[in-house]
């Protein structure tokens, strides 16, 4: 992964990069190698729609904006992503020391669980397509009304913790840091925007679409 765009986009930082700036993100990229180690976990589920409820397995999820975005689908994927505890290490070590190196560092590890998300999900993607099927972009907890206190289900029925050493905080918030929760619906049914049929053959601003938290600083362009 060395998409420096993404790194920037991801920094806050808009127009062209410098050969200073690339040096950094090299070096952060280089520091990132060795203790990045990225993990997922993923089970497949049955899902209904009822109005603005989601039930996938035996959790109810109530968020029109998910439920509208697993329209026909019978099946989902909860799915789960880490780089790994060593990854905040290295970040918390480098503040320390050089906070304009921490963000880089936020950066690229921001870039990197991305792309590792994509890459599974392309992999994902293949497998539904053998049997006709397609999925549906990755759906978090925080996107729209798709309340961040749904983290506790997706870990536990993934037993998160166990598989790939990924918990919560009491807030919620997945720690290690750099990691990713969703959900992915599996349809017979192509939608405009998945990775099945984006041109760029990467990560979709569908998801930006559906959230309502539109000043958000890393928000795509939809």
């Amino acid at each position: 992964m060395n998409d420096y765009r993404e790194i920037c986009r991801y920094m806050g930082h808009k127009g062209a990069t410098d050969a200073q700036l690339e040096a950094l993100i090299s070096s952060c990229l280089e520091k990132l190698s060795p203790v990045s180690a990225p993990h997922h976990a993923a089970i497949q589920l049955s899902c209904t729609i009822t109005g603005n409820r989601a039930t996938i397995g035996e959790v109810v999820i109530e968020s029109s904006a998910l439920a509208a975005h697993l329209d026909n689908c019978a099946q989902v994927y909860v799915f789960a992503a880490t780089l790994g505890a060593a990854v905040d290490r290295l970040i918390a070590q480098r503040g320390k020391i050089d906070s304009v190196e921490a963000l880089c560092l936020q950066a690229c590890a921001a870039a990197q669980i991305e792309d590792y998300c994509n890459g599974i999900e392309q992999e994902l993607s293949r497998e539904a397509e053998s049997q006709g099927l397609y999925l549906r972009p990755r759906f978090s907890p925080g996107y729209g009304d798709f309340d961040i206190a749904y983290q506790t289900d997706i870990l536990g029925v993934l037993q998160a913790h166990k598989r790939i050493g990924l918990a919560e905080t009491n807030a919620h918030m997945l720690t290690p840091l750099k990691s990713v929760t969703a959900v992915i619906g599996i349809s017979a049914k192509m939608m405009i925007g998945t990775l099945d049929n984006c041109a760029q053959g990467g990560h979709s601003p569908d998801k930006c679409a559906h959230c309502n938290k539109t000043d958000c600083s890393f928000r795509m362009k939809v």
